[in-house]
């Protein structure tokens, strides 16, 4: 499924390893969320943005409380990028704690959604990313990385295994870049196909072009959906551009 619309909302997320606040305001959709799901993903996101503004909710964005500056030499450009290799240090979140995991971030979620990093239920290795949202459906709950390099006028291409026990709604993996347009900072999405119900691991993957004026690029892992939800070896690898 394929759409394109606009809403002008904050997300405050705060990367342990990139920039302090990302100002989203557009979004694509290519595959796996229904026009409903995508909407309520904005509010949720414009909802996460007021709710940044107290200390608490703040921190709760940003759980250890890191705080780094992103510059211009922060990203490498696409020459310097290598193809096919996995840009994601800790991609099967074997290193951390339950609370903090180096490299990503949890996703604030206003519905009361909880991520955390689960041991004894991976995929593989030892370690996995989880989410539970028990008391009502979430709206894009989970993790966000992002890439320390910036593969302009390339294909970055993010895959990972992801496995549900979910009442209602779906687990997804996102590739999204940001970039400026009428000084604003706005955001492309493009979402894996999803995973609903009651699933075991299953494979997810999900392409997307970054264009030259790309400024930065994450990669998520969130439920929009009740229940729970586990992530595990989310790769992005670089390629170069599909033919149109």
């Amino acid at each position: 499924m394929a759409g394109k619309w606009a809403l002008p909302c904050v997300a405050a997320l705060l990367l342990a390893i990139s920039l302090p606040f990302q100002y989203l305001v557009r979004r694509e959709v290519v595959v796996g969320i229904p026009a409903g799901e995508a909407h309520s993903h904005a509010h949720g996101e414009e909802e996460h943005a007021h709710a940044g503004t107290e200390p608490e909710q703040d921190h709760a964005g940003d759980e250890d409380g890191h705080r780094h500056r992103h510059t211009e030499e922060e990203g490498h450009l696409a020459s310097e990028v290598p193809l096919g290799t996995n840009l994601i240090p800790n991609y099967g979140f074997e290193v951390g704690t339950r609370e903090y995991v180096p490299g990503w971030l949890r996703i604030f979620s206003p519905q009361g959604a909880v991520s955390y990093r689960e041991e004894g239920e991976a995929y593989e290795g030892f370690s996995c990313a989880a989410v539970y949202a028990g008391d009502a459906p979430a709206q894009a709950a989970g993790w966000i990385t992002m890439v320390s390099e910036l593969p302009l006028d390339h294909d970055v291409v993010v895959e990972g295994y992801v496995r549900t026990e979910l009442v209602q709604g779906g687990a997804y993996l996102a590739a999204v870049y940001e970039y400026v347009e009428d000084g604003q900072k706005r955001a492309e999405f493009a979402f894996s196909p999803g995973v609903a119900g009651s699933s075991g691991w299953t494979p997810q993957a999900v392409r997307l072009y970054i264009p030259p004026q790309a400024t930065g690029v994450y990669v998520q892992a969130v439920v929009f959906g009740q229940g729970r939800a586990w992530f595990d070896n989310l790769t992005l690898v670089v390629e170069e551009k599909a033919s149109p």
